[in-house]
């Protein structure tokens, strides 16, 4: 059964056949149940998928948790944008992503990240401050993997990293969304993290045995904080809804066309809907469908579908 719920409607118009193009229209509706994330400290909802963990002030914190318990011992690939500021100098400290089995109310203060002190617990850090003492940081924006809201990198519990947030950049407070994907291979117990598509840090560990008390269901979500400096910190679950067609797709009344899917969604799309707007019947089968258009005409081509989150649902609604 649904226990939460995201509509969001995209709107595309397709041309003429002979010409068919895809115009730039877009129109966003949602509605949105809360009982799907907790919200805590100084973090807000922003829109449907979009949360601020911090505003430019200082000595905040926030956290944002999925309500819905995750399984270890069942591998997932997720997709995040992250938002760390436009602020260099003042700019500070930092989000983490942590998996933890304690409830939806943990997060802490400062240099922390919001993540310091939370045991047991696996994090991925995004650290944008310079703490020489006790963190021995580096100086440049960094990510590390780091346990037990321990976020001292000589510690035992810094399994990977700290390396460049951004390969190839010192700084990650650049004012753009850049994408975060983390994912965790349970037969091979490897967790990954790419910024931008670029791999940064790497680990294998059971965690479930050696961190986790042999717990495998854990709560997922981000934990944010400010200090003395601060910044404009935000994290989004992945929804870019998109086809496209072959470039040297032809567009006439007759000729079979292929569609293609090129969403980018937070987690795996569980069942695609296609309606060529046409009458015809609708596609729930092939997920980069091929339809032949019988008459000239303006149409709208409309695009579903629904992603499942585990036990829980999450059910876009995309027209395309």
């Amino acid at each position: 059964p649904l226990n939460a719920a995201d509509w969001v409607y995209f709107y595309t118009r397709m041309r003429s056949l002979r010409k068919f193009r895809v115009a730039g229209l877009l129109l966003i509706w949602f509605q949105f149940s809360h009982a799907q994330y907790t919200v805590n400290g100084n973090a807000q909802q922003v829109s449907c998928n979009q949360y601020r963990l911090t505003q430019e002030a200082t000595f905040l914190t926030g956290s944002v948790w999925n309500n819905n318990k995750i399984d270890l011992s069942q591998s997932f690939d997720f997709k995040f944008d992250v938002f760390l500021g436009s602020l260099n100098s003042p700019g500070a400290d930092g989000i983490a992503f942590v998996l933890q089995p304690i409830s939806t109310s943990v997060g802490s203060a400062g240099s922390g990240l919001g993540y310091e002190g939370i045991t047991p617990a696996v994090g991925i850090t995004l650290d944008t401050y310079q703490n020489t003492s006790p963190d021995n940081d580096p100086a440049f924006d960094h990510i590390a993997i780091q346990l037990n809201g321990d976020l001292n990198h000589l510690s035992a519990n810094n399994i990977a990293g700290p390396v460049q947030a951004i390969s190839g950049n010192d700084n990650i407070e650049d004012g753009q969304w850049h994408a975060f994907r983390i994912t965790w291979n349970a037969a091979s117990k490897t967790i990954t993290a790419y910024i931008d598509g670029v791999q940064r840090v790497t680990a294998t560990q059971d965690f479930v045995t050696t961190v986790l008390g042999g717990n495998p269901m854990v709560f997922w979500g981000f934990t944010g904080s400010t200090g003395g400096e601060y910044n404009l910190q935000q994290f989004k679950t992945a929804l870019n809804p998109s086809f496209h067609l072959a470039p040297n797709q032809k567009r006439c009344v007759g000729e079979p066309i292929s569609f293609f899917d090129s969403t980018v969604s937070f987690t795996n799309i569980a069942k695609f809907y296609w309606d060529f707007g046409d009458g015809s019947p609708i596609d729930s089968v092939n997920i980069n469908p091929v339809h032949t258009y019988t008459t000239y005409g303006d149409f709208t081509n409309k695009f579903y579908f629904s992603i499942l989150l585990w036990t829980a649902s999450l059910f876009f609604l995309l027209l395309l």
